[in-house]
């Protein structure tokens, strides 16, 4: 993804026009001869930085104490410590650079970008707002005036700059389609399922409109929200996270080293392994619910599980022995056959491994009267609002009685889901009391949960996923072989990988404990091969 270009080392040294003899004395004074010696180290500094980054750093450094006031010392020696992670460094050195040299676009727009990785967005936004004034049309700059202004929450300010500036392509045109969805979920979406009255929301849209005639997310709004208004089983969409929620408030947000997508969707199969073929799974992932709030990140869970379990763990090969349903596809009918089918593989064949997940809304279920919990039920995709009971999901306990009831021993069940009552979970409108739960935990067979409150809807923003789901997807591939404190054999199993999940939320300082009802020896992905 583009992000503002840090121009690399030498690229100043090589094409910088020399200042003038009596323009060099009168910046320089008395250093002035030691200008030509500074370049020199300079040179042999950026040589060194690619290898030896401190050596190259400190011939950096030594360049700019003697002819601090040069622009091509000044500018690498600043683009050094950025690439060193030296970012205040950087900051400051940029700065000095831009008193003598006021007018150097790659400085100017890595100092303004500095500012908003280093979270300091007013800042950023101001630096990069005075610069677009005399670079107008300068794409490094527009994005750090967007994303600083994406990060604040100051979304209609956004679109409406995009909208006045004339920026031109098809970058400028994915950022106003960005900022109109924000927008949209911000102005009228999360005001309308918070409650606010529709006149006050038709009023806001209607201005909108006017306004911004051409910018068509915004009459589809207005068209969705007079629908949803009558008629409470319309369309409402997915809940979308916003940056101001979910960005890391340092970094660069367009750093997608973090995102497993594409590294599942690359890893190649292993070599000579000797596998079984009576391994069976059923994946669930829903983020779009046809008459419920969405989870924005669930479809995305399930499938990337999927993809990992036959890429590179005990399905590899066998699609035919998963079925995976995302989104539409995971109805109410559907999935109690899916279900019925995974038990059935169970019964026929006692030395199976099963395995189900299930990402999505979950709602605790109560008796009529006197309110105690009887069940936890996983929502299909079709389900209404005004009555979830057993009949019209997946319970829970009857999926716990069903699998106990088989002789397999090798089975895991994850479930990636909220059970609160409260938002941001699924509302309801009883809370599930802690103390009371489904009897998961006395299950015989293996399940991994997440914690039962509103804190398992926890998204890992740099993961783009549900925070417990995408630190077991890393675990799978390898960071938790051996967290059982077993050693490293090339394979992950369902107790490493919840060891891994528990810890690595602690050190994220994610407020999520999950939890497993007891250990288990069975193997999920190879990373190494057997020893």
């Amino acid at each position: 993804m583009w992000r503002p270009a840090l121009f690399g080392l030498f690229t100043l040294l090589t094409a910088l026009v020399p200042l003038s003899t009596a323009s060099a004395l009168e910046v320089l004074g008395e250093r002035a001869n030691a200008c030509p010696a500074a370049r020199e180290i300079a040179l042999k500094g950026i040589g060194l930085f690619d290898v030896q980054p401190k050596k190259g750093l400190a011939a950096l450094q030594e360049a700019y104490e003697l002819c601090p006031a040069d622009l091509a010392v000044g500018y690498n020696h600043g683009l050094a410590l950025y690439l060193s992670d030296q970012k205040e460094q950087a900051l400051h050195i940029w700065a000095k650079v831009l008193e003598t040299h006021p007018d150097h676009l790659h400085t100017i727009a890595n100092h303004a970008w500095t500012f908003f990785e280093l979270g300091k967005d007013e800042d950023a936004h101001i630096a990069a707002f005075k610069a677009l004034e005399r670079f107008p049309g300068d794409f490094s700059l527009a994005h750090t005036k967007l994303y600083s202004l994406f990060r604040m929450g100051r979304y209609l300010e956004a679109y409406d700059w995009l909208n006045r500036a004339n920026l031109q392509g098809l970058r400028a045109k994915k950022w106003q389609e960005q900022a109109a969805r924000y927008v949209v979920e911000w102005e009228c979406w999360r005001k309308f399922r918070a409650g606010e009255q529709y006149e006050a929301l038709k009023q806001s849209i209607n201005l909108l409109v006017k306004e911004y005639a051409k910018e068509e997310q915004f009459v589809v709004a207005k068209d969705m929200l007079a629908r949803a208004h009558v008629d409470n089983e319309a369309e409402v969409p997915i809940v979308l996270p916003l940056p101001h929620e979910i960005w890391a408030k340092q970094g660069d947000v367009d750093d997608q080293r973090l995102v497993l997508d594409d590294y599942i969707e690359a890893l190649p199969p292993i070599n000579g392994w000797e596998k079984r073929t009576d391994t069976f799974a059923l994946i669930i992932g829903i983020s779009r619910y046809a008459h419920l709030p969405g989870r924005y990140f669930s479809a995305r869970d399930a499938d990337n599980m999927a993809k990992l379990l036959v890429r590179r763990g005990i399905l590899q090969g066998d699609p035919d022995h998963l079925r995976l349903r995302t989104d539409r596809e995971a109805t109410t009918l559907t999935l109690q056959r899916d279900v019925d089918w995974l038990l059935e593989q169970g019964r026929l064949n006692p030395n199976a491994q099963l395995i189900f997940y299930y990402s999505g809304h979950g709602v605790p279920y109560q008796a009529v009267s006197g309110g105690a919990l009887q069940d936890l039920l996983m929502v299909p995709v079709d389900v209404r609002q005004t009555w979830i009971a057993p009949e019209h999901a997946l319970s829970m306990k009857d999926l716990r009685d069903s699998l106990d009831a088989l002789q397999n021993r090798d089975v895991a069940v994850i479930v990636d889901s909220c059970f609160s009552g409260k938002p941001p979970c699924l509302a309801r409108d009883v809370q599930l009391k802690p103390h009371h739960r489904s009897g998961a935990e006395r299950a015989q067979k293996p399940w991994l949960l997440a914690a039962w409150d509103d804190r398992a809807a926890h998204y890992y923003a740099p993961g783009r996923q549900s925070a417990m789901t995408y630190f077991l997807l890393k675990g799978m591939l390898g960071a938790a072989d051996g967290a059982a404190n077993s050693g490293k054999d090339g394979w992950v199993g369902l107790s490493e990988a919840f060891l891994y999940v528990r810890d690595a939320l602690q050190e994220k300082g994610i407020a999520m404990t999950p939890w497993m009802t007891q250990s288990s020896t069975m193997r999920l992905t190879q990373t190494g091969g057997d020893r």
